[in-house]
């Protein structure tokens, strides 16, 4: 295992490859049919960006996974029930994972606002360092906090009283990654699981292919 300083510089790396990216995939995303539909699929496949599941992380599989127009769609029905609690909701929180997958969950965020001017949004980050999980520092380095209000404050199962708060009291909860379903699996919460199965135990868990898109909530696994 790679020491925890070793991070700080290749976290920097994929922040600024996807700060990079973010005008022209924000260019894709508002010119499709359904740019918050696609918005999520994006952040979804930034997902990938885990060096504690996956081995070999590399930004020419980023690129070429955001360029395939990813093959597995959002399940339509999931997608439609959650279209449908987000024009009565009025609170959501959403828990992010890594850094440079960041910025495609900021994309989220950003339609989101526009979208639901009345939604009052919270992010969630991670307390403090942990290998590459998007931490307070990365939300401002790539401009997250400057849209909406984030907070630091999970490290599952562990949690802040205010985390706790606002995920007990959110009418609709986005929980991007693996570690997230792991640990708020069996909650009952209104959460959807935004993942890629990056590991055997998903993979058997779910029928999946290898990196197969997850789109799926809570109450209705």
């Amino acid at each position: 295992e790679q020491p925890m300083e070793d991070y700080s510089s290749i976290k920097k790396e994929f922040n600024q490859l996807m700060l990079d990216l973010e005008p022209s995939l924000e260019e894709t995303i508002r010119n499709s049919d359904d740019p918050l539909k696609t918005a999520l699929l994006y952040a979804r496949i930034g997902n990938y960006i885990d060096f504690a599941a996956l081995a070999n992380v590399d930004s020419a599989t980023v690129l070429s996974l955001l360029n395939e127009e990813n093959k597995d769609p959002l399940d339509e029905n999931e997608y439609r029930r959650f279209r449908e609690e987000l024009a009565s909701a009025s609170r959501l929180v959403y828990l992010t994972d890594n850094c440079g997958e960041v910025v495609l969950d900021k994309l989220v965020v950003k339609l989101l606002k526009e979208f639901y001017p009345e939604l009052a949004i919270t992010v969630i980050v991670r307390g403090f360092p942990a290998i590459n999980d998007a931490t307070m520092e990365d939300a401002e380095e790539i401009g997250l906090t400057e849209i909406t209000r984030v907070i630091g404050g999970t490290w599952l199962p562990h949690i802040s009283e205010e985390a706790r708060k606002l995920l007990e009291t959110a009418d609709l909860i986005i929980a991007k990654g693996q570690g997230n379903y792991e640990t708020l699996h069996e909650c009952g919460l209104n959460i959807y699981y935004l993942f890629l199965c990056k590991c055997e135990w998903f993979q058997r868990q779910f029928h999946a292919h290898p990196l197969e898109g997850m789109f799926i909530n809570e109450r209705r696994i």
